[in-house]
C-alpha cells in the first residue's frame, strides 16, 4: 500500500538508523540528551528542537504505518506482530527518553526567546513533562492492548442478513430502506448482535476502567477525567465548560431536534418515530456508488467545487495509494485519517459499502487530510498536531461545504434533499455527542459506582433520555441502555467526543458564511488550517472567521443559524 511512496527524507537521522531497533533509537535520544546547548543561544536550541522533531516524526510514521497495516488487514499476523513490537517494546522504552528531552527543553533559559511560532508547542511539551510519571508507561501500553481488543472484537462480528453472514456495515444499509419492516429487521439484527457480545464488552470496559483509574492514581490526580483532560492538552477549556455545553445543547438544540423529528415523522407518514426511522431519508435509499473508483472520482469533483486545490490534493493521495475506502472481509471497522509525519502525507481509511453516509465519511476524512497537508511543511511535529476540536472543524466543515456538490452521484434535486438531510442529522447528532460526553464524565468521576454494570447502563440511559428524547423506545429499553457500547470512542478514545459538538458549532458557522461569501470563507479556512498548532484553539476559530465558545450564547446563535438554514 506504500509502494509508490519514496522513503521519508532524513536530514538529522543517519541513513543507517533503523527505527525498529531499540539500540538505534536509544543512541539518537542519547545524542540529543547530551548535545551541548549554550544557555544564551536560542538558535542552537531551535536547531536541536528541529532535530528532535525529525526523530519523533519518523517514529510517528512508523506507528502510523503499523496502524494502517493492522486496520487494512486485521487478520494479518505479521502486521500484528510488528504492531506489538512498537506498542510493547519501542513505545514504552522511548517514553522516558522523550520525557528527559522535554524536561531539558522546559528548563532551558533560551526557550523563552524562541520565535513566537514555538509558543504553543512549548506549552504542550511543558504540560507533558509535568504530567509524566514512569508508572504511567506500562499502564498506557496495557491500555493500547485493551483498545485493540475492542477493535478486533468489532472487526470479527458477523450478522446473519439476507441469507448470509455479513459485517456490520452491510446490515446497516438496511436502515436506509424505505420499507419500514426491512429497516426494523436490520436494526433488530444489529441490536441482537451487540446483545450477544455484551458480556464481553462489559468485561473489556471493566478492565479499561480499572486501567484508567490506575493511570489517574499514578499521575497523582483526583480522577481519570482530570488526567485525561491534561493528556489531551485541553488548555482552552475544562470539565465545567463541558458540563455547561451539555446543558446549553439540551436547551437550544433539544427543541430544534424535536422539530426535526416531527417533520421527519410527517414526511414518512408516521405518528411517531422508532429507532429504525432515524437514518432513513425521504425519497431514499440513495445508492451513489458501487466501486472505489466511482467514490474517489465523485468526491474529487465535490472537493473541486469547494476549492480546486482540495481536488488536486485528494487525487494525489489516490495516485500514491493513500486511500483505502471500501469494506472487505478481514478489514477493521470505522474510518480515520492518519498523518505520515516524516513523508508529509496523510492516509485515509474507510469501510464504504455504497451508502450516502459513506460519501459524508470520505468528505469528512478528506477534510482531515487537507488539514494535515496544510501544515505538513512545519518543521516541528508538535505544530503539526492541532487541537482536536479544530481538526474536527476541518472534517465536519468539509462535509457541509462539499455535500451540496455531489452532482457526480445525484441530480440537483437529490443533492438539495441530501444536503438538508445532512444538516438535520447534525442537529440530531449534537445532543447525542453531549450525551456520550456526559456519560463519560459520570463514569470517570464515579469509578466505584461505574464498576456496577447495571448502574453504568442506567447512567447512560439517563443521559440519553435527557438529551435525546422524541423517539419511541418502548420494548427496547435494554438495547437503549447498551447503546454506548457501539461507540468506538468510549472504549478506544475516552473523552474524545465533545470535540465533535464544539466542531459542529463551528461547522454550522462555516457553512452559513460560505453560503454568503464562499471565496472568503474558504480562503480563511485554508489560512486557519495552515496554522496547524501554532495558535491557541480560540485563535484558530477566529482565523477561520468563526466564534469559539461552550457558553449558552454561542450555542443559541448556532441553533438560530440552523433554524434559518433549515427554514423551519
Amino acid at each position: 500500500m506504500f509502494g509508490s511512496l519514496p522513503p521519508p527524507p532524513r536530514r538529522y537521522l543517519p541513513a543507517g538508523v533503523r527505527l525498529d531497533r531499540l539500540a538505534d533509537l536509544e543512541a539518537c535520544y542519547g545524542e540529543l540528551g547530551e548535545r551541548p546547548l549554550p544557555l544564551d543561544d536560542p538558535w542552537t536550541l531551535g536547531q536541536w528542537l528541529r532535530d528532535w522533531s525529525e526523530l519523533e516524526s519518523h517514529l510517528a510514521e512508523v506507528q502510523a504505518r503499523r496502524q494502517i497495516e493492522t486496520s487494512c488487514s486485521a487478520d494479518d499476523l505479521e502486521a500484528a506482530r510488528a504492531w506489538h513490537v512498537h506498542v510493547d517494546v519501542l513505545g514504552p522504552a522511548c517514553e522516558p527518553l522523550r520525557h528527559a528531552l522535554a524536561q531539558r527543553l522546559a528548563a532551558h533559559p533560551a526557550a523563552a526567546r524562541l520565535p513566537p511560532g514555538h509558543a504553543c508547542a512549548l506549552a504542550v511539551l511543558r504540560n507533558r513533562a509535568d504530567l509524566y510519571r514512569p508508572a504511567l508507561v506500562p499502564l498506557e501500553a496495557a491500555e493500547l492492548h485493551l483498545c485493540a481488543a475492542y477493535g478486533q472484537l468489532r472487526a470479527g462480528m458477523r450478522f446473519h442478513w439476507d441469507g448470509a453472514d455479513v459485517p456490520l456495515a452491510r446490515v446497516e444499509r438496511g436502515e436506509d430502506e424505505p420499507d419500514r419492516d426491512r429497516r426494523e429487521a436490520a436494526w433488530r439484527t444489529v441490536a441482537a448482535g451487540f446483545r450477544a457480545v455484551k458480556p464481553e464488552l462489559d468485561h473489556l470496559f471493566d478492565r479499561l476502567l480499572d486501567n484508567r483509574t490506575a493511570q489517574a492514581a499514578a499521575a497523582e490526580l483526583p480522577d481519570y477525567r482530570a488526567y485525561r483532560f491534561r493528556r489531551l492538552d485541553r488548555l482552552a477549556y475544562g470539565p465545567a465548560d463541558c458540563l455547561a455545553l451539555h446543558d446549553a445543547i439540551a436547551a437550544e438544540f433539544g427543541p430544534l431536534a424535536a422539530r426535526v423529528l416531527r417533520r421527519r415523522a410527517a414526511s414518512l407518514g408516521l405518528a411517531g418515530l422508532r429507532p429504525w426511522d432515524l437514518a432513513v431519508m425521504t425519497g431514499g435509499p440513495l445508492a451513489p456508488f458501487t466501486r472505489e473508483e466511482e467514490l474517489v472520482a465523485g468526491c474529487a469533483r465535490a472537493f473541486e467545487a469547494v476549492d480546486p486545490e482540495f481536488a488536486r490534493q485528494f487525487s494525489r493521495l489516490a495516485e500514491h495509494g493513500l486511500l483505502d475506502m471500501m469494506s472487505r472481509p478481514g478489514k477493521a471497522v470505522g474510518a480515520f485519517q492518519v498523518h505520515l509525519h516524516a513523508s508529509g502525507l496523510p492516509f485515509v481509511f474507510a469501510g464504504a459499502v455504497g451508502r450516502h453516509e459513506d460519501l459524508l465519511t470520505v468528505l469528512h476524512e478528506g477534510g482531515h487530510a487537507f488539514h494535515a497537508l496544510a501544515c505538513a511543511a512545519d518543521p516541528l511535529i508538535w505544530n503539526r498536531r492541532p487541537p482536536i476540536e479544530f481538526c474536527e472543524v476541518a472534517g465536519m466543515g468539509m462535509e457541509l461545504l462539499a455535500a451540496p456538490h455531489l452532482r457526480a452521484f445525484y441530480d440537483a434535486d437529490t443533492c438539495a434533499l441530501a444536503a438538508r438531510h445532512q444538516l438535520e442529522q447534525l442537529v440530531l447528532f449534537l445532543p447525542l455527542a453531549a450525551a456520550i460526553d456526559a456519560f463519560q464524565h459520570w463514569v470517570y468521576t464515579h469509578p466505584d459506582a461505574a464498576r456496577d454494570r447495571r448502574a453504568r447502563d442506567a447512567a447512560w440511559r439517563a443521559q440519553h433520555e435527557r438529551l435525546c428524547p422524541g423517539v419511541d423506545w418502548s420494548g427496547l429499553e435494554a438495547d437503549r441502555a447498551a447503546l454506548w457500547q457501539r461507540r468506538l470512542h468510549v472504549f478506544e478514545l475516552p473523552f474524545y467526543y465533545i470535540e465533535y459538538a464544539i466542531a459542529g458549532l463551528g461547522a454550522v458557522q462555516l457553512h452559513r458564511r460560505a453560503l454568503a461569501e464562499p471565496a472568503a470563507a474558504v480562503a480563511d479556512l485554508r489560512r486557519a488550517l495552515g496554522l496547524g498548532a501554532r495558535a491557541r484553539l480560540p485563535d484558530l476559530f477566529a482565523a477561520a472567521g468563526l466564534q469559539f465558545g461552550t457558553d449558552r450564547g454561542t450555542v443559541s446563535r448556532t441553533a438560530a443559524a440552523c433554524r434559518e438554514l433549515l427554514d423551519l
